[in-house]
């Protein structure tokens, strides 16, 4: 009986602890692309992608086409996860004695100290891009982060985040080489952020449960640059057009072209005439452009750094809002090698979330390359490969028609201010390119 007292004691306490307030420091992104993901989450210097608007408006102003890209839903998942919430159930259920219960969890939660934890879901993502501008609305962007600490006994640290944005975005050229674009939010944001002890999950083992949730609504801004300096400019042939490509309105520039000749011209005029060949004009301007391989960007994030207001359509208990999002900087560089006339290597590098409280160096580092092979508007697949927050992640693309599938594997820092912990997700994700 003394045992018991003492656990409970010690469990009680924890709980009084940790319930409040989540532990773990891992800075949330509001969105993220499962393409971008793939290169290491280094993605404001990228243009050929609807989803680049929520990473850098500035890009717009480079769009050379309009194109219209829905995801039907893409979901990724740590190995581990499904099983933690499956035997934190059935502890639950193995007694109804409250110290047995509680006891049971504990030893469950226990189990997966320092394993990874955690998952993103999107589902039915729709983005319309034109040259300039564009609009996006995102219903389900779920991210889910766990982590088991043991401070007082074990407890679960539990990160929940569903967005649903509404946004619209203008780039525009305001130099030769330098844009600039705004990007304005929606966000209405279901989230849990608590350290939940064995004793609570003892009471309620649904870790998703509505009567978890803090709901809000906030309008965002964010400015972009995107700076392509000319020194590094180089003129290419344009796709599908060969390198020593002529005019066809002069095949050979060797043979003479002559005016018809009326019936009293001379014998000699005749002769000069012919032996005259005419001026042959090439437009090279139809067989080549000029690419800017070099770019930098800068992101202003969150601007006016406003709070998520408070609602209660989901939990009528519910006592505060989502925390809000940081104001942050993001500085990136991307360089572009084409190789062929229908492959392109991409190379980029990205310092993310500067002056973010929980920024730290290994958090901030982003990094990747991507190889896209695209020999025709309806065929095309890209491979690529990176680091986040110096964890691997590596993705790949295939487009067939107005199909596209995405397929990601990558790592991100979800511990505490003392604990490094890896999340690994592996997440795929189908959907439509027009």
């Amino acid at each position: 009986m003394k045992n018991k007292i003492i656990f409970f004691t010690i469990i009680t306490s924890t709980h009084i602890l940790f319930s409040a307030e989540s532990l773990s420091t891992k800075i949330h992104n509001q969105y993220q692309s499962f393409r971008a993901l793939g290169m290491g989450n280094a993605f404001t210097t990228v243009v050929d992608d609807s989803a680049a608007l929520m990473y850098n408006p500035a890009v717009l102003a480079k769009r050379k086409r309009g194109e219209i890209q829905s995801t039907l839903v893409g979901f990724g998942v740590s190995s581990q996860t499904t099983k933690l919430m499956k035997d934190i159930s059935d502890a639950e259920k193995s007694t109804t004695d409250p110290n047995q219960k509680a006891t049971a969890i504990s030893n469950a939660l226990d189990s997966y100290y320092g394993k990874p934890l955690g998952g993103r879901v999107h589902a039915l993502e729709f983005f319309w891009t034109r040259p300039n501008w564009a609009v996006a609305l995102i219903p389900v962007d779920l991210s889910l982060d766990m982590s088991v600490n043991r401070q007082l006994g074990p407890a679960i640290d539990l990160n929940i985040k569903k967005d649903t944005t509404l946004a619209y975005a203008y780039g525009q050229d305001i130099l030769e080489t330098l844009s600039i674009g705004v990007l304005g939010k929606i966000i209405h944001r279901d989230s849990v952020e608590q350290s939940l002890s064995a004793i609570e999950l003892a009471q309620n083992s649904n870790l998703i449960s509505k009567e978890r949730f803090n709901e809000g609504l906030n309008v965002e801004f964010e400015v972009g640059f995107l700076w392509r300096p000319e020194f590094m400019q180089r003129v290419i042939p344009k796709k599908g057009t060969a390198p020593n490509a002529r005019n066809p309105q002069s095949d050979d520039t060797s043979k003479a072209t002559s005016a018809p000749l009326s019936a009293d011209t001379t014998t000699a005029e005749k002769i000069e005439t012919e032996q005259t060949p005419t001026a042959v004009t090439t437009d090279t301007d139809t067989m080549t452009e000029i690419e800017n391989p070099l770019s930098a960007s800068l992101v202003v994030r969150n601007l006016f750094n406003s709070g998520f207001s408070k609602s209660k359509l989901l939990n009528k208990d519910a006592t505060t809002a989502p925390s809000k999002n940081r104001s942050v900087f993001d500085l990136g560089v991307g360089y572009d090698l084409t190789a062929f006339n229908d492959m392109k290597l991409r190379l980029t590098a990205e310092a993310k979330n500067i002056f973010h409280p929980n920024t730290t160096f290994r958090k901030s580092t982003h990094a990747g390359f991507e190889l896209d092979y695209s020999p025709s508007s309806w065929f095309k697949t890209q491979f690529r490969a990176g680091i986040n927050q110096m964890y691997f992640t590596a993705g790949l693309t295939l487009l067939l028609g107005v199909v596209e599938i995405d397929a990601v594997t990558y790592g991100e820092e979800v511990g505490t201010t003392t604990t490094q912990i890896e999340n690994r997700v592996n997440a795929i994700k189908l959907g439509f390119n027009f």
